[in-house]
């Protein structure tokens, strides 16, 4: 009865910690504040996220350090084809528009398309961690399932938040170019909210582990009591038979 409690709780565990880190994950991959830079001579603040990009134009200083927000976020997707070509048509005139050099950070580059692929794959490994969890009670083998789906998505999850860091911080992704200043870009809230998820899904995993283990065991036990329950009835039954078959002969 003891185990029975423990791994329906140590389960229980592991799917909260499941759904939080999915809830986290998910929200950092909506969110564009991945990369974000002040660039004052602009007046306006740049969030540039993995697969759309937003700008908050028009801060007006009201102190001296201090910035009020007049108008809402602008946002961008980098896979529209029509910004794709304004972007390019930027590009080419740079050396006319000073500005076009904070263009090449609104392309859609390899590294955000391979940061997707492992978010998205994560958050669908997770899904089917949590279905092969929900299914452990009953049927004890889909624990096995329930453990190795989540750890190739803490694999992947753990994949992208490194492409990130790294891409992140090379010279040409962490540096913005103005007009007469550079500016540096910083790691938004978005990366340590996505950052978090991994590390719920990292203890979800240790629970997970506890919990495999549990059920396993348990079954093994199950198994060697009904085993030792038919051992013991097939003892009787030929004691039966002997005391009979002595009674018969004499």
């Amino acid at each position: 009865m003891g185990s029975t409690v423990v791994q329906k709780l140590l389960l229980a565990l592991s799917i909260v910690l499941i759904l939080v880190g999915i809830c986290l994950t998910a929200g950092g991959c909506f969110s564009p504040a991945w990369q974000v830079v002040d660039i004052r001579e602009f007046r306006a603040e740049h969030q540039h996220g993995l697969w759309w990009d937003c700008i908050r134009a028009e801060k007006h200083v009201v102190s001296v350090g201090d910035f009020y927000d007049e108008t809402p976020l602008h946002c961008m997707y980098k896979f529209d084809n029509s910004a794709e070509l304004v972007i390019q048509n930027t590009l080419n005139n740079i050396d006319e528009d000073g500005a076009a050099g904070e263009s090449e950070h609104h392309r859609f580059w390899a590294w955000h398309k391979a940061i997707l692929f492992f978010i998205i794959t994560s958050e669908f490994l997770a899904f089917i961690s949590i279905c092969s969890g929900v299914c452990a009670p009953c049927v004890p083998s889909t624990a096995f399932a329930f453990s190795i789906s989540l750890f190739i998505a803490m694999l992947c999850s753990l994949l992208a938040d490194g492409i990130f860091f790294l891409a992140a911080n090379r010279v040409d992704n962490r540096f913005v170019q103005g007009m007469v200043g550079t500016y540096e870009q910083r790691i938004g809230y978005a990366f340590y909210l996505h950052l978090m998820g991994t590390l719920c899904w990292i203890g979800a995993f240790v629970c997970t582990l506890l919990t495999t283990y549990k059920f396993v065991s348990g079954s093994h036990d199950d198994g060697r009591f009904e085993d030792g329950r038919m051992n013991h009835h097939r003892q009787q039954q030929q004691q039966q038979y002997s005391s009979s078959r002595t009674t018969w002969i004499n």
